[in-house]
């Protein structure tokens, strides 16, 4: 049957009201603007800029949240929450590789759908 689905589109079928073409819209959108926020995440992490990673982790939540990227839910509220607070900031880098790397295996299967 292939590998499970990292992603659940339900939430945004129901918005979309059967119109196909909004949630491919949405997907596309999803698959072109994560892929920069990552890179502000990790560049933010690089330069210990906790308000870029809290930034960048902020705008990218209710995306992953729309996809439905249930593995990543509370990954991605631990690296805003610590950014924001400034607390377990040495957690934040192997909070980043999860984000990044579930992201990149729905970003793949998202593209294949």
């Amino acid at each position: 049957m292939g590998e499970e689905k990292l992603y659940n589109l339900n939430q945004l079928e129901a918005i979309a009201s059967g119109n196909e073409d909004f949630v491919r819209k949405m997907v596309n959108l999803f698959l072109e603007m994560t892929p920069a926020l990552l890179e502000r995440i990790a560049a933010g992490i690089q330069l210990q800029d906790w308000t870029e990673v809290k930034s960048a982790v902020h705008k990218m939540k209710p995306s992953v949240d729309m996809m439905g990227v249930t593995d990543l839910y509370q990954v991605i509220r631990d690296i805003e929450n610590n950014a924001k607070t400034y607390t377990n900031l040495e957690q934040i880098p192997e909070l980043y590789f999860t984000l990044s790397d579930t992201l990149e295996q729905v970003f793949e299967q998202l593209r294949n759908r």
